[in-house]
């Protein structure tokens, strides 16, 4: 602990170096938004011209800064950009840290990531409504700064982890990319099938032998408990609201938990691994994810859970599909009842019209389709034991408490 030393986190990073300019060479902007980052994950990014772009839309970075945004900080909002686009620009709404020469680029993100340094944040911001803090409560910061290999060590074993996790995520995305372009040429182009013949359905025209049926065929859907205030505890078994549905997974940073004892009484309104749920009402109406873990929860009222209703066969892959079209959320909110808060029941949702081929050739989709979608599930829950070990290495290390060959051990076993 020698070489280690406190510092002013404004004494080693600038902060918010770069702003538009009219010097700015492009046109078009690809823009961060708050609502664009969660912990450590970029969700998506919007493109403006740069005339029509949002008055927010001001910060400009480089790869190896690191974005924090200043407003509600115990969301935990926070972005290191190893290969920003060369037109990304940031909301107004991030600090931008970006390192200087004491201070190696992921070592900062690595110290914001620190839950002591979000305690920080939270113990500074101001304003009730809309609690931010200030860039120079960021500045003043107080972090443990150690050499730079140590710190170019730390930032390896925890890069490690991070670029697995990102790995996982992008072969996430081809998969459901496979996914969805199979089920677009078998149910949609009908690719495999035009030497069937065509005749005309409800749906349009679909080859012989195939109906317009609908998704009730194919699943069942079972409504949530409508669990007690009392019953809430801060510990015990999860149950997983509407909110934690974020598609294609569920969430559970944010669940709510209840004692044991009930999990053994409402057998009807558990969740196991590779469920697929959906919600029933308001702004998440439609929104459908896979939960992933092995931990098994509870299903809270709002939310369904789809399971398959044909003899011997899993058609959750095939129902999944379904729920990634582009209209499906549309066609389950056209369903609803309600304006000011839509609410859409099992039954309306099984009656939906889907087209459905013979027995034989769904069995062959989701023959193909199963292996999958249980690799996603794999990817996405080794991506949640990653954050976990994570979680619980990042303290130790930006402490000097654990020394770095034993959390190098640490990382190669869990990989």
């Amino acid at each position: 602990m020698a070489s280690w030393k406190k510092v002013r986190l404004g004494e080693i990073v600038q902060i918010n170096p770069e702003s538009l300019t009219k010097q700015f060479p492009f046109q078009m902007i690809d823009y961060i938004d708050i609502s664009s980052v969660g912990t450590g994950e970029l969700r998506e990014t919007s493109q403006y011209l740069i005339h029509e772009a949002p008055s927010r839309a001001k910060r400009l970075v480089r790869a190896g800064d690191t974005i924090l945004s200043t407003v509600r900080p115990n969301r935990r909002s926070f972005l290191f950009l190893k290969n920003p686009k060369e037109n990304q620009v940031v909301s107004t709404g991030f600090a931008v840290l970006r390192p200087t020469e004491h201070i190696h680029p992921r070592y900062v993100y690595y110290l914001i990531s620190n839950q002591s340094f979000t305690d920080y944040l939270v113990s500074q911001e101001q304003g009730a409504a809309y609690p931010a803090v200030s860039m120079d409560s960021i500045k003043n910061a107080l972090v443990l700064l150690p050499d730079m290999r140590t710190q170019e060590k730390i930032a390896d074993i925890l890069g490690t982890i991070d670029d697995k996790i990102e790995l996982n995520i992008k072969i996430n995305k081809t998969i459901d990319e496979t996914i969805m372009t199979l089920y677009k040429y078998w149910f949609i182009e009908f690719g495999p099938f035009k030497d069937r013949g065509f005749e005309l359905s409800e749906l349009g025209m679909i080859p012989k032998g195939w109906k317009a049926g609908t998704l009730g065929e194919v699943i069942e859907l079972q409504n949530g408990y409508a669990f007690k205030s009392k019953e809430w505890k801060c510990e015990g078994i999860p149950v997983i609201k509407i909110k934690n549905i974020v598609p294609p997974f569920i969430n559970k940073e944010d669940a709510a938990y209840v004692d044991p004892s009930l999990f053994h009484r409402l057998d009807r309104f558990k969740i196991t691994q590779g469920d697929l749920l959906i919600g029933l009402t308001g702004a998440e109406i439609g929104k459908c994810g896979i939960y992933y873990f092995e931990e098994p929860a509870l299903l809270n009222q709002r939310v369904g859970k789809f399971y398959s209703s044909v003899h011997e066969m899993n058609t959750l892959p095939f129902v999944y599909a379904i729920t990634k079209l582009p209209d499906f959320r549309q066609k389950i909110l056209d369903r609803s009842t309600g304006s000011a808060q839509p609410n859409v029941s099992a039954d309306e949702i099984k009656k939906m019209k889907i087209v459905l081929p013979p027995d034989d050739i769904l069995k062959k989709f989701i023959r193909f389709t199963s292996n999958y979608y249980a690799m996603m599930i794999h990817n996405a829950n080794e991506n949640d034991r990653l954050k976990k070990l994570q979680n619980a290495l990042l303290p130790r290390l930006l402490s000097g408490e654990m020394d770095v060959l034993d959390a190098e051990k640490h990382v190669a076993n869990m990989l």
